[in-house]
């Protein structure tokens, strides 16, 4: 008799011991189709401190879409929570991924939540583009006024063989800010424009928000008299700084369930 309660003493304790060791809870992937955009939830999962999982959103259309995360909310037990990610830009034809998470105790425990996506925008093919004075370097002055942008230098460093110019700008308007820097480019003594060598995504900027980016030119052809040390510069921004209207499409709402299979 004391040799089975002792077996049975060990079995329980191994298998409180097994539970107590399970501390992920996967989900199943999936993919969500609409109109202009699929959204794909890949890699979800939940630990005893987070849940978090890959949100990709592929844009079907010839236009912009800009996320708003701060717009959409996850749904667990009945208890809605803030998502907490920075806005982010997809260009036409293109995915862009974001590994979105709550952080919490608990979340292995929940077989199922939602998240409502909301805050997805399609903006107007039809840009509103700022160009603004030539901007000269060295500077004359650190800061320069483009449309509804306030453009500041933050670093330069002028030399024969290479030369980048740090900015960051602002965003003032009240429409989407849409910035695009492999649209500049610079004026040398010889009147030619070359385009900066710095190829940047495009990023998007709402009213009061800031960002930064760099621009820069390889030696250039002409010899002395377009020797970058020794010339003025002269940026022309063309294209960069852009505003656009936004249209917002409607929310989506994705269930995220417990997969079997995983948890094997």
């Amino acid at each position: 008799m004391k040799k089975i309660i002792c077996l049975v003493w060990f079995l329980g304790l191994i298998n409180t011991f097994c539970f107590a060791q399970k501390d992920k809870m996967y989900y199943k992937d999936f993919k969500i189709e609409t109109a202009d955009y699929d959204l794909i939830v890949v890699d979800a999962i939940s630990i005893p401190t987070e849940t978090k999982f890959k949100l990709k959103i592929v844009n079907k259309t010839a236009s912009y879409l800009s996320y708003n995360p701060t717009e959409s909310k996850f749904i667990i037990n009945g208890a809605e929570y803030a998502v907490k990610e920075k806005s982010f830009i997809i260009e036409p034809d293109k995915t862009e991924s974001k590994v979105v998470n709550l952080v919490g105790p608990g979340y292995n425990n929940v077989k199922s939540y939602s998240v409502v996506v909301s805050g997805i925008y399609k903006l107007s093919l039809n840009l509103t583009a700022f160009t603004g004075d030539d901007y000269k370097l060295p500077p004359s002055a650190n800061t320069t006024n483009v449309g509804p942008y306030t453009v500041t230098i933050e670093k330069f460093d002028k030399a024969s063989d290479k030369t980048t110019a740090k900015f960051t700008c602002t965003y003032n308007g009240e429409k989407t800010g849409l910035v695009e820097t492999m649209n500049a480019s610079v004026k040398m003594p010889d009147g030619k424009e070359y385009a900066t060598v710095k190829k940047e995504k495009a990023v998007l900027v709402l009213k009061g928000q800031s960002d930064n980016f760099t621009l820069a030119w390889e030696r250039m052809p002409g010899g002395r008299a377009n020797d970058m040390q020794l010339v003025d510069m002269f940026i022309k921004w063309n294209k960069v700084f852009n505003e656009a209207d936004k249209d917002k499409t409607p929310d989506t709402t994705l269930m995220l369930e417990m997969d079997p299979r995983k948890e094997q």
